[in-house]
């Protein structure tokens, strides 16, 4: 009897225990289904979206601008929109102490093809202290039809405009003599040197100089009021160059004599007036007793 009724009252829970049992599996599939779709799904933004750290302009950079430090951050960008050539932060310090070939905004993939390449010298890293670099228009003539390179030592001459001088007192002058060329173009003295094969820019219109100060200053004069032309020297050195003015009465024949600076007394003529005259005299004059 007691057997009997103890299997009726579990007979009456089983259905219960059933519909549970099957509410916890169905429970956890659909927890498991849900979650696997999630997981697919973020795996697959994730895989769409993925980021990679990229050097980037922290402010506007302009083109020539020497980068430093304080000019580069770091920008997480999705792999689908960054460029092929970004680089990470371990190419930071490489890009520090180049120059910018073209302007950059804030937010902008600082990239190789955008700075100056390592072996490409920077103009200023070859004027030396209280120097200047200037740079000299040449023409097919000036320039040695191309043939002027990096390095080698020139003498500038110097010849007023037709306005300035009339025909019979035109003159040329020395104006700079044993001045260096550090670049013909785009090549520079430095780049030739370091770079074996490196090609020479022979299509040039302008030459640069490594002068002092104050003789960029009278080559730039020289240039607004009259001709500038250069003189080539030789490859054995020359401690200084035999260079003179020259007039126009030298065209005939050779130079012309060396003018001697005759010796003078001054005599003070006294008076109500109070003149002083110079007075030339020959130097045997001058040494009689």
């Amino acid at each position: 009897m007691v057997l009997s009724d103890t299997l009726r009252a579990g007979t009456r829970w089983l259905p219960w225990l059933v519909a549970i049992a099957s509410g916890l599996a169905a429970a956890t599939l659909a927890a498991r289904h849900v979650s696997g779709r999630i997981a697919s799904a973020e795996a697959g933004l994730a895989e769409r979206y993925a980021s990679r750290p990229v050097i980037v302009a922290a402010a506007d950079l302009p083109a020539g601008h020497l980068v430093r430090h304080e000019d580069l951050a770091i920008r997480q960008v999705p792999v689908r929109f960054a460029p092929s050539a970004a680089r990470g932060p371990d190419a930071a310090a490489e890009f520090v102490g180049r120059v910018t070939l073209q302007a950059l905004a804030p937010g902008d993939a600082v990239l190789p093809a955008v700075l100056q390449p390592d072996d490409w010298p920077r103009l200023a890293s070859l004027v030396g202290a209280h120097r200047r670099a200037i740079t000299l228009a040449v023409d097919e003539i000036n320039g040695f039809s191309g043939m002027l390179a990096p390095g080698n030592v020139i003498d500038l001459v110097y010849a007023p405009d037709e306005g300035s001088a009339s025909a019979r007192g035109a003159v040329v002058r020395p104006l700079l003599e044993g001045v260096t060329v550090i670049a013909t173009g785009r090549s520079t003295r430095q780049a030739l040197g370091s770079r074996e094969g490196a090609p020479v820019d022979i299509d040039y219109a302008t030459v640069t100089l490594d002068v002092a100060p104050f003789d960029a200053q009278r080559l730039v004069l020289a240039q607004r009021t009259g001709e500038v032309t250069v003189l080539l020297r030789g490859v054995v050195p020359e401690p200084t160059a035999a260079l003179r003015v020259v007039d126009i009465s030298a065209i005939g024949g050779g130079a012309p004599p060396e003018r001697r600076r005759a010796h003078g007394v001054q005599i003070i003529v006294g008076g109500s007036a109070a003149r002083s005259i110079q007075a030339r005299l020959a130097p045997a004059l001058a040494a009689a007793p």
